[in-house]
């Protein structure tokens, strides 16, 4: 994808993209509790959030941001100042905030039934539209209002990726990642596009997932703990059978020229081992996207080594610091389009691969 610069923002641009973006959230949301409630959620995963939590939560922070905000329209952008009480529904902070409630006590919260919360968040809602008119007088008071929007599209991404781990159709909202070129025969310095299923399945054919020289330590113990010998939604072809692998619960055919994705950091590395690669560095990837011409970006998330660990192997200290966690890069095709048009960073868990992450290499 090409970048973009990131939307202006009015009173009005917002109010409508709030608006399409809760009915995306209703959309998906019906579609994950009715196939939830059809086949059980797991008494607890530690990749996901269930999502009655999760849009308790959407509620709490937009109101957190906007009507309980005493520094809204000043535009303060501080987390930590005193909220006004919460009279809609008092015991929330306990419930949805996330700097309380850690992941697994998000799955044992005593919450209000379905229907108390989306009452809720459609109240809390209607309070920030009524507020949007004052802020358009002050920049920084939309862009609180931006952080909401914000929140509750990445949101959505999380429940695809729910909806993929789970087997779930999440209907309209589904879509993929477009296939990438074909790869030149001799590879380049820094990949232009992420690795595809015709670089990556050649390593899982030629035994890669059962080969302990191409595995970092954690990297080998995480593989025997998953006991994973290919990647995940992906099984090993019966007879001539073509390949194929899993989709929101249908099994479909494997372009080999899509990117390789639900990857961990683990398994990148060790393909990157195998292919004589690397992963590259955060501040490599970020110059090569600005420099090189024909680098493309947005379909699946990128892994890639954060600077500070690669500085930190490169000090000269018989005590380096802890290496910091690998990062993820870009943005997937289930990103909002308006969160697509900048490359963005989150560290991630090296052993997670239930999102849409694959990754690009450079020549060692």
């Amino acid at each position: 994808m090409t970048p973009a610069t990131e939307p202006t923002w009015t009173a009005a641009s917002l109010a409508a993209a709030l608006d399409a973006s809760r009915a995306h959230t209703l959309a998906l949301f019906h579609r994950l509790q009715a196939a939830i409630g059809a086949q059980a959620l797991p008494r607890y995963l530690p990749e996901l959030s269930p999502p009655l939590w999760d849009l308790g939560h959407l509620a709490w922070f937009e109101g957190w941001w906007t009507s309980r905000h005493p520094g809204l329209m000043a535009g303060t952008d501080d987390a930590n100042a005193p909220r006004a009480p919460l009279a809609l529904l008092p015991k929330a902070d306990a419930w949805f905030d996330d700097r309380r409630v850690n992941h697994p006590a998000r799955w044992n919260q005593p919450l209000p039934s379905t229907a108390a919360l989306l009452d809720w968040a459609r109240r809390t809602r209607a309070q920030s539209l009524a507020l949007l008119p004052a802020a358009a007088r002050r920049p920084q008071a939309l862009a609180l209002f931006a952080k909401v929007l914000d929140a509750e599209d990445r949101l959505h991404e999380d429940w695809l990726a729910i909806a993929q781990t789970l087997g779930i159709d999440p209907g309209a909202a589904a879509d993929d990642a477009a296939p990438l070129p074909h790869a030149p025969d001799e590879p380049p310095a820094v990949d232009s596009h992420p690795v595809s299923w015709a670089r990556f399945l050649p390593f899982v054919d030629a035994g890669g997932y059962t080969q302990r020289e191409f595995w970092t330590a954690e990297g080998w113990d995480w593989r025997k703990r998953a006991g994973l010998t290919r990647p995940r939604h992906v099984p090993a072809p019966e007879g001539d059978e073509a390949p194929r692998r899993a989709r929101f619960g249908q099994w479909v055919p494997l372009d080999p020229m899509q990117p390789a994705m639900h990857l961990s950091a683990h398994e990148a590395e060790a393909w990157c081992r195998w292919a004589g690669r690397r992963l590259l560095t955060a501040g490599e990837w970020r110059a090569a996207q600005s420099a090189a011409e024909g680098f493309a970006w947005g379909e699946v998330w990128e892994w890639v080594r954060s600077d500070t660990a690669v500085d930190a192997e490169a000090a000269d200290d018989t005590t380096p610091p802890t290496t910091p966690p690998p990062q993820l890069i870009g943005a997937s095709f289930a990103t909002a389009p308006h969160l697509r048009q900048q490359p963005t960073t989150r560290e991630m868990p090296a052993d997670r691969n239930d999102g849409f992450w694959g990754f690009r290499s450079a020549a060692i």
